[in-house]
């Protein structure tokens, strides 16, 4: 098996676990504090690697918004996003989900949990 075959699953992975889930970022990033769109955007590219167009990240941080996630204030005419506290328990949730699943990976396949 060639090279680039052998590296599509990591790829299809790479991407459901970014811009598909691009939600957890967000909620990340704004749990260190309040921010801006384009500040978030450049945020989560540098820290995790995601390159989430600006039409994504209005319609997720929109849906975080309406949920009850996140919210939003204008400071003179730039706009700001805020974790409230059911965005924090969300994301308590998400991250041990996904520590729970990375053990579970590791135990079934007997490699060691990084």
């Amino acid at each position: 098996m060639e090279e680039k075959e052998y590296l599509k699953p990591l790829k299809r992975l790479k991407r459901k676990t970014g811009v598909e889930n691009l939600w957890l970022y967000v909620l990340a990033e704004l749990a260190r504090g309040e921010d801006y769109p384009y500040s978030l955007i450049k945020k989560i590219r540098e820290d995790f690697g995601v390159e989430a167009g600006k039409v994504i990240f209005y319609v997720v941080t929109q849906k975080l918004e309406e949920e009850g996630l996140i919210r939003s204030h204008y400071v003179e005419r730039r706009k700001y996003f805020a974790i409230t506290e059911q965005g924090r328990e969300v994301l308590r949730q998400g991250i041990s989900y996904l520590k729970a699943l990375s053990e579970k990976l590791s135990s079934i396949s007997g490699l060691p949990s990084l």
